[in-house]
């Protein structure tokens, strides 16, 4: 194995400008051919931007409840959606407190195109005062820009034979991409991953992933589907819903979101054989544990040097582990350590996310950046911290995975979260 140490890191600022020196050149005739990977597009702070991360804002359009007013609004780092019995939407048989788009700039959003890949994440809490009911009650959607059509895919909560579930369809054709139970999910934070290839006719497809902690709870795929109406598609968050319920279901409640991201497939769809890529970017995540909010693991493979991942303090063994979402030739696997650092952990793969081997065994580790040659065939990989540095837990600003495949990801499917 081949196990390098860097310690002292340059100012960002002079690091970046002399990278785009000696490197520009490179990137603009890089190969056509580069494996895909996600992008990060769209990572909001609440506290920070508040309602500006949206394209536009749905609140009370009706002027139905001025005096609740905001209904939409920024809550201990959240967002918070609040929905009154006497709330009504500009159709008076319905309600709706909802955000659409994604907000880059004050003049600028991201806009999903036909052809496109996208991606979100985010955590959502769904108290037991927001219940499933016999008519539509939707919590997230996707749709075409303008008033008057239908959406796209929908996010919803509704009773199937009198049981609470949370379900995800595609509009067109009613079909159903997946469903759970709704109660064991409700009153505690929950993560949710949404994946839309906008495609026309059979062209589209959508992975919905719904996790409990550390458990994968729903992650189903339908391919072949109509995600595309016209213009461009556009992701909406809220409380929609019909007062036409049935089961006395309805209640003065409200939801939350946090962790906002997205994420757009870049790059080429056939990478070169035996070019190195960076697999991990963007890829679904899991820990043993999390610090707390902030702190989860998918912010150790967004690209970004500010987020990271930290594990409950004081606790050994922890581990954090990402699906490349396809079987891949591992070369090496570079971890950029906060202060909260290992000094003993193991670099481990697996084909099926239950069993593990060993690919790298490091102790006396000191910090700063590691970069460590491994080889072997994985989907999954983990870093398994087995000593402390500090009496801390284990934090990790990023964790990059590089190896060669023989195609495109492809979706991830459950692994034991063992």
């Amino acid at each position: 194995m081949t196990h390098r140490r860097t310690y002292h890191r340059m100012p960002s600022i002079l690091l970046a400008a002399l990278l785009l020196a000696l490197l520009g050149p490179l990137l603009s005739s890089a190969p056509a051919g580069a494996a895909p990977v996600w992008t990060l597009r769209w990572s909001p702070d609440p506290s920070a931007e508040g309602l500006g991360a949206f394209e536009t804002i749905e609140d009370d359009r009706a002027d139905s409840h001025p005096e609740a007013g905001p209904h939409i609004k920024v809550a201990n780092g959240a967002y918070r959606f609040d929905m009154h019995m006497i709330d009504r939407d500009t159709a008076t048989d319905r309600q709706r407190h909802e955000v659409t788009g994604n907000r880059t700039s004050s003049s600028g959003y991201l806009q999903w195109k036909l052809g496109e890949t996208w991606r979100v994440t985010y955590s959502m809490y769904i108290p037991s005062s927001l219940m499933a009911t016999t008519s539509f009650t939707h919590i997230m959607q996707t749709k075409q820009p303008g008033p008057g059509t239908s959406p796209i895919t929908v996010t919803s909560l509704r009773r199937v034979n009198g049981v609470q579930t949370i379900e995800h369809k595609v509009f067109a054709g009613d079909v159903l991409v997946g469903r759970t139970n709704l109660e064991p999910l409700q009153n505690k934070w929950i993560d949710i991953e949404y994946e839309i290839k906008i495609g026309d006719g059979t062209a589209g497809s959508v992975r919905w992933v719904v996790r409990n902690g550390t458990t994968t709870v729903v992650d189903a795929t339908k391919t072949g589907v109509d995600t595309f109406l016209a213009d461009r598609v556009r992701p909406k968050w809220g409380i929609y819903r019909s007062l036409g319920d049935t089961s006395g279901s309805l209640r003065d409640t409200y939801l939350l979101l946090r962790n906002m991201r997205a994420y757009q497939l870049t790059g080429g769809t056939t990478p070169a054989p035996g070019t190195e890529a960076l697999l991990s970017q963007g890829r679904p995540a899991s820990a043993s544990s999390t610090e707390g909010a902030g702190f989860e693991p998918g912010l150790a493979f967004d690209g970004q040097s500010g987020t990271r991942w930290a594990s409950a303090e004081g606790a050994d063994p922890q581990w954090l582990r990402v699906d490349l979402g396809t079987t891949a030739a591992l070369t090496r696997v570079r971890l950029d350590w906060e202060a909260a650092y290992a000094s003993a952990y193991r670099i481990q793969s697996s084909t099926d996310g239950t069993t593990w081997t060993d690919r790298a065994t490091v102790t006396g580790g000191d910090g700063g950046t590691d970069d460590i040659t491994v080889t072997g065939n994985a989907r999954y990989v983990r870093v398994y911290g087995t000593q402390r540095a500090t009496p801390y837990g284990y934090s990790l600003y990023e964790l990059k995975v590089y190896g060669t495949t023989g195609g495109s990801p492809t979706p991830a499917q459950a692994p034991n979260p063992a």
